[in-house]
């Protein structure tokens, strides 16, 4: 049996790498269909007209699509995303700018910024605020532009067009989070000429809060792009264009004959007035367009995506480090790379902590529980003894157990007449996110096929509080973080690679490397990778917000997979040239002499290898000298590493092992070693070119280039007599 064993993992060894990047890459060609509007996706650069100007008399033409038109503090244009934005320049040659618009004008407001990917490939001007208050992006409710004069009489003949994303509610405001918000607002008379619907609903309403009130839509989505033409024809009253569509025709105008004065985009001029809004797109025209005109704009708007927009959000269970991989922005750091994949126009993670509401109890994260009371002696098998699963202690299979005490606070959480997630919240999680291995990591080897169980089961009933399947709702695991026992560690890393490689659980690895951390609060020398003291128990909060990065890439290929896609269709994702499972693999150990040992990589997007600080001293490299995991041999680790060339790694053991080559199994790390930040082997993603219009640390900064670890090997790889 032994043998048969130590057969098996290094058929998985080998393969692991390869069989999890051809999964999670599966799918990946076909065109998305999730949420994409009318509009159809526009491929970077690839739009070609027509565009405002290709109609007559043009009075003024904003364009936050491309850097080209929107200029700094200084009026040069800028030439990076993410910058501070002082205005944006008037396309049209009339040199009318728009400009940033703040009601309280005695604070330091927030900067404008133009951004990038807001829709499809092109970008927006907005002030995102940097503390998420729901979801992100937070936008500033006291945020506006501001065209210095046109006017809006009803006997003035005028043509507006305006394009906008609204990726949220208003959220973050002291009173008016629920209350409708201004699109476009006449300070002249004080008057809201379009106004969205809140979360109570109205959809678009044309003159809002006037006796000449009308309907342009009778429902807004809570997430959309839209592009709206008002045309004003004296005599005759407004139509309305709604993404292309007549949707109000000769509406009286109730504004007065000549209606000149100051225009406010996205805000109403009062305190929290904004709608937090991205803008796009604006022109406007002094004479109502003609049939011919308006066809053309209307043909215009191909350039972006119409409709419904997606959010991107995880609901995160689990134990302390889950508790502390929220806290330190890991969750909402992979729900926004996974944003930024899709092309969808929010990103969220949703948890709560135990003990902040009782009766019922809520929560989805509580402190040194594991999946099921399968660990004696803390959470010993027994019907009384139930955290989120109640193993009852009678040999029954993990299939049949129910929700403990844990498992049913997470659904009084989520659904039922106290619920804290709102319906409308929990149709945006797509994915179930466990950094959870601590207590289930205690348990022996030959718990192996239970915990198996046990995670298929919790992830079966989650799912059911959704209506969803495995094949509809990813679950996200980590490579399981050191943590007392060596035995037990291993036990949940070869589970959740088998349960990885089943495609019928949809369980996906999204961090494959967890032991290069650092325990919580430890201190640490960065420039030799040593740490000494911290928790061990915890990782530290830098760690676990660099795995929230690193995840980004296995999930987003998850939710492209099943047709997730927003404004980026999935045929838009380049097949190469980005990670697919987070890092290069281990694939072949060869001992090449008494005491050294030729590794074999295969790559992941990287293409070179790095041996730095202590891994250059061996850190994490190990061989078991005989035995199996249920019974391990003695433990020999290594002194040295070095690179070979941009796929091999010399590792020097400590001593030879007394066993033959097969007997003897290599793996990194073994157990519960802790590597030490920035103390793993990696590759060079982080230098590399990436595709066309698919830099994540352009577009979300630079923190999201991350040399990707080498991952740990889930199973030992028996060592080879011969080189791969």
């Amino acid at each position: 049996m032994a043998l048969m064993a130590v057969t098996r993992g290094a058929v998985l060894a080998t393969t692991t790498g390869r069989i999890l990047t051809q999964a999670l890459g599966a799918g990946t060609g076909g065109a998305g269909t999730g949420g994409v509007g009318t509009g159809g996706a526009p491929a970077s650069g690839g739009f070609s007209g027509p565009f405002p100007s290709a109609i007559a008399g043009l009075s003024g033409w904003w364009d936050a699509g491309a850097l080209g038109a929107v200029l700094d503090l200084s009026g040069n244009v800028l030439n990076v995303s993410n910058s501070t934005v002082g205005s944006l320049a008037d396309k049209s040659g009339n040199n009318v700018t728009l400009l940033p618009f703040h009601f309280v004008a005695d604070t330091a407001p927030n900067p404008t910024l133009v951004v990038p990917r807001v829709n499809g490939f092109l970008g927006a001007v907005g002030s995102p605020d940097a503390a998420i208050a729901q979801y992100g992006p937070s936008l500033d409710p006291d945020w506006g532009l501001s065209l210095a004069s046109f006017d809006l009489g009803r006997e003035a003949a005028w043509t507006i067009y305006l394009v906008w994303t609204r990726p949220n509610w208003r959220q973050g405001t002291i009173q008016v989070d629920n209350n409708p918000t201004p699109l476009i607002h006449a300070m002249a008379t004080g008057t809201t000429i379009v106004q969205a619907a809140g979360p109570a609903g109205g959809g678009l309403v044309l003159f809002a809060g006037t006796a000449q009130s009308v309907s342009i839509a009778a429902s807004l989505e809570r997430r959309h792009t839209h592009a709206l033409i008002l045309r004003n024809t004296p005599g005759v009253g407004v139509d309305v264009w709604l993404d292309g569509v007549q949707t109000v025709t000769a509406a009286a105008n109730p504004m007065p004959t000549q209606a000149a004065g100051q225009v406010l985009l996205f805000h109403d001029n009062t305190v929290q007035g904004s709608a937090q809004c991205w803008f796009h797109e604006a022109a406007c025209w002094t004479h109502a367009l003609s049939a011919t005109d308006m066809a053309i704009l209307i043909a215009g708007q191909a350039r972006w995506v119409l409709g419904a927009r997606r959010g991107v959000n995880v609901l995160v269970m689990g134990q302390s480090n889950a508790e502390w991989f929220v806290q330190a922005k890991g969750a909402v750091a992979l729900a926004q790379g996974v944003a930024w994949y899709l092309g969808a126009a929010a990103w969220g993670s949703t948890s709560m902590q135990s003990g902040n509401y009782n009766s019922p109890a809520r929560y989805s994260l509580v402190a040194g529980h594991p999946i099921s009371n399968s660990s004696p002696p803390l959470f010993p098998p027994g019907a009384g003894n139930g955290t989120f699963l109640t193993n009852p202690g009678d040999g029954s299979q993990p299939s049949t157990w129910g929700l403990g005490a844990d498992g049913q606070a997470l659904a009084a959480y989520l659904s039922g007449a106290q619920a804290l997630v709102s319906a409308a919240d929990a149709g945006d999680i797509e994915f179930l996110l466990w950094p959870w291995s601590e207590q289930d990591s205690t348990m022996p080897y030959a718990n192996k096929t239970l915990y198996k169980g046990s995670v298929t089961q919790l992830a079966s009933l989650t799912r059911a509080m959704f209506g969803r399947s495995a094949a509809q709702m990813p679950l996200l695991m980590w490579s399981a973080i050191p943590y007392e026992t060596d035995e037990g560690v291993q036990m949940v890393r070869e589970s959740v690679c088998d349960l990885a490689l089943d495609p019928s659980q949809g369980i996906r690895i999204f961090v494959a490397q967890t032991a290069d951390s650092n325990p919580l609060n430890a201190t640490w020398d960065p420039e030799t990778g040593l740490f000494s003291g911290g928790d061990p128990q915890h990782r530290d909060q830098p760690d676990l917000l660099r795995y929230g990065r690193i995840g980004v890439h296995p999930a987003a290929r998850a939710a492209l997979a099943l047709g997730l896609s927003d404004s980026i269709p999935a045929s838009a994702v380049p097949a190469t040239g980005l990670p697919l499972a987070g890092g290069p693999a281990i694939v072949h150990a060869y001992q090449a002499g008494p005491t050294e040992i030729i590794l074999t990589v295969q790559h992941d997007a990287g293409d070179d290898l790095m041996v730095p600080l202590q891994a250059a001293n061996g850190a994490g490299f190990a061989v078991m000298d005989g035995g199996t995991v249920a019974d391990p041999g003695p433990i020999i680790g290594a002194v040295a590493a070095a690179r070979i060339d941009a796929t091999h790694v010399a590792v020097t053991l400590a001593r030879a092992p007394l066993n033959a080559a097969a007997q003897c199994l290599f793996y990194y790390p073994y157990g519960s070693t802790q590597m030490g930040r920035g103390d793993a082997v990696t590759d060079n993603l982080a230098t590399v070119t990436p595709p066309a219009g698919w830099s994540i640390a352009n577009d979300l900064g630079a923190a999201f280039a991350i040399d990707m670890p080498l991952q740990a090997t889930a199973y030992g790889l028996p060592l080879a007599t011969l080189p791969a």
